[in-house]
C-alpha cells in the first residue's frame, strides 16, 4: 500500500506509473483498465459499490478507479487522481470470500491518502514526524478504520480480521524514511479509527491527527 506521487511531492523520490493503453482517462498504465471494464461479476459489483460508498464517506471523487494486472498492491496516484488496485492482489487479500472486507479496508486506506491530499494534510503530517512517512500512514490507517466502522453499521464486519491485517502490514524499519509503523501501531491506529463514531469526515480526520500525535508516531 503506497501513496505514489505524494511521496514524490514530499521529496521522497517515488516514481509515477506512466504508459499508453488507457481504456479511459486516468487509467494510464500499460496494464491498467477501469473497474467498469471487468466482466459482470460479484467482483465488479463489490468494487463499484465500494467506490461509491468511499466517495460519499470522504466527500471525494476519483477521476478513475483502475485495476492493474501487473501491480501487486494498491496506491493512490495524485497526479492522475486515480485509485489503482492490483488485480491479483485484491483477489488474494479478499480470499477466502469471508475476507472481502480486508480488501475493502486496503482500498479505504488508499482513499484516505486522497483525502489527505485534498485537504493539504501531507506536509503537516510530515513536519511532525522525523520518519516523514509514518504519520501519513498511521493517519490513513485511522481514517480507514473510521470508514470501516461506518460501514459496519450496514454490513457484518469481523473487526478482528481487519486489525490482524493491519498488524501484518507493519514493518520494523524504524530508521528508514519509508517506515510505515510497527505492527502494533498500525493495529491500534486502525482500531481507534474503527471505534470512533462520527459521520463527518473532517471530524474523523481531526481526531485521527490528535491520535497519531498522542501516539508519538515519531
Amino acid at each position: 500500500m503506497r501513496l505514489r506521487a505524494a511521496y514524490l511531492a514530499a521529496g521522497l523520490g517515488a516514481v509515477m506509473m506512466a504508459g499508453p493503453g488507457a481504456a479511459v482517462a486516468g487509467c494510464s498504465g500499460p496494464f491498467q483498465f477501469p473497474v467498469e471494464d471487468l466482466d459482470q461479476s460479484v467482483f465488479r459489483q463489490v468494487l463499484e459499490v465500494t467506490r461509491d460508498e468511499i466517495e460519499r464517506f470522504f466527500d471525494f471523487t476519483f477521476d478513475a478507479f483502475c485495476m492493474d494486472d501487473e501491480e501487486y498492491g494498491a496506491y493512490y496516484d495524485i497526479r492522475a487522481n486515480t485509485l489503482v488496485v492490483g488485480t491479483q492482489f485484491f483477489l488474494d487479500v479478499a480470499n477466502p470470500p469471508g475476507n472481502i472486507n480486508r480488501a475493502i479496508g486496503v482500498i479505504a486506506h488508499e482513499a484516505a491518502h486522497a483525502f489527505q491530499t485534498k485537504h493539504g494534510l501531507l506536509n503537516m503530517l510530515i513536519e511532525t514526524n522525523p520518519h516523514r512517512v509514518k504519520c501519513i500512514e498511521l493517519h490513513a490507517d485511522f481514517l480507514a478504520g473510521g470508514y470501516m466502522g461506518w460501514r459496519a453499521r450496514q454490513y457484518d464486519i469481523d473487526v478482528s480480521k481487519m486489525t490482524e491485517m493491519f498488524f501484518d502490514l507493519g514493518d520494523d524499519m524504524t530508521q528508514n524514511d519509508g517506515h510505515h509503523g510497527l505492527g502494533p501501531e498500525r493495529f491500534l491506529s486502525f482500531r481507534q479509527g474503527f471505534n470512533t463514531v462520527t459521520d463527518d469526515e473532517i471530524t474523523l480526520s481531526s481526531m485521527g491527527i490528535a491520535y497519531v500525535s498522542q501516539a508519538k508516531c515519531d
